[in-house]
């Protein structure tokens, strides 16, 4: 419970300094935290170092160790950005995201669809691009866990509130988001939650890992268009983040659902291998992404 308060009264003061200096200065100090972090933090030191040495077995060690850094780095920028969020305006949203043919296949998959399910995962920003779709006068649907302070949780749904966005918690999912998917409505969820022993098996940079069948099932039920999306960060210094989007992927009912399920959540997953080697610092997976038993005769090689 002290930690659950401690991280409440963290975040009040995160805020409370990213509010009032300019931009550059309060990358530069999420950089600075970034680091510390990766060095400091033991738990999440290991466990992205074992994910990215699965991303990438064959590179040297220190290879391996900058990208697990940059991630964390890479993830205090997007705290900052998350923080600034209640003060942009639509039409600095809308300039923040770099893909109009993404949004033209957007609209072309609503027209065929009815409503589109969005699926990311914790890379680049993806609060920023799915605030600057809700600009763009789309209906945003965001599933969201629930954090344990209930002061927190506050903070941040409001911060995506203010973004145009309508938050629907994890635990209180409804047939609504049926009836949204039906009325051109977009549905945003992560997907890159391991959930061993609940999830779907499928295989993700050469080992299989469980993940949430829920955006598979979804799409096969309502009949939704399905695309795997990602947001990188486009510089450094600034926000503004490019749209990696797959609308390739495409839902196909037989009679054996768990199949169907299987085989639309490998496709996602396999399109977001693809956004991960493109940008494989601004992903952000500090628990280890595959079971333990898989990295098992790994550790001997030490982080």
């Amino acid at each position: 419970m002290e930690s659950i308060r401690l991280m409440y009264y963290a975040w009040r003061v995160v805020t409370a300094i990213v509010e009032r200096l300019p931009l550059r200065v309060s990358y530069g100090i999420a950089a600075c935290a970034g680091n510390v972090a990766f060095f400091g933090w033991r738990r999440g030191h290991r466990s992205t170092m074992r994910n990215y040495r699965q991303v990438y077995p064959q590179l040297p060690m220190e290879a391996v160790r900058r990208l697990a850094r940059m991630s964390l780095v890479n993830y205090c920028k997007y705290l900052v950005d998350f923080v600034r969020f209640p003060g942009q305006t639509p039409e600095s949203l809308r300039a923040s995201a770099d893909g109009e043919g993404a949004f033209v296949q957007l609209e072309r998959a609503l027209a065929d669809h009815g409503g589109a399910i969005v699926v990311c995962m914790h890379f680049g920003n993806w609060d920023l691009g799915a605030g600057a779709t809700a600009a763009r006068g789309y209906p945003v649907t965001v599933i969201a866990e629930t954090f344990a302070d209930a002061r927190l949780d506050k903070m941040v749904v409001g911060a995506r509130e203010k973004l145009g966005m309508r938050v629907v918690k994890l635990d209180s999912v409804s047939p609504s988001i049926l009836r949204t998917l039906k009325r051109r409505g977009v549905l945003a969820l992560l997907i890159d939650r391991p959930l061993p022993g609940k999830g779907v098996r499928v295989e993700f940079f050469g080992q299989t890992v469980e993940v949430p069948a829920g955006p598979a099932r979804l799409a096969l039920r309502s009949g939704a268009a399905v695309v795997p999306v990602g947001f990188p960060r486009r510089h450094p210094w600034r926000p503004g983040v490019e749209i990696l989007a797959d609308f390739s992927v495409v839902a196909v009912r037989t009679d054996d659902d768990e199949a169907d399920v299987a085989r639309l959540t490998q496709a996602i997953m396999t399109s977001h291998e693809r956004f991960i080697r493109a940008y494989p610092e601004q992903w952000y997976m500090f628990r280890e992404m595959w079971p333990s038993e898989n990295n098992g005769r790994k550790r001997g090689n030490g982080c």
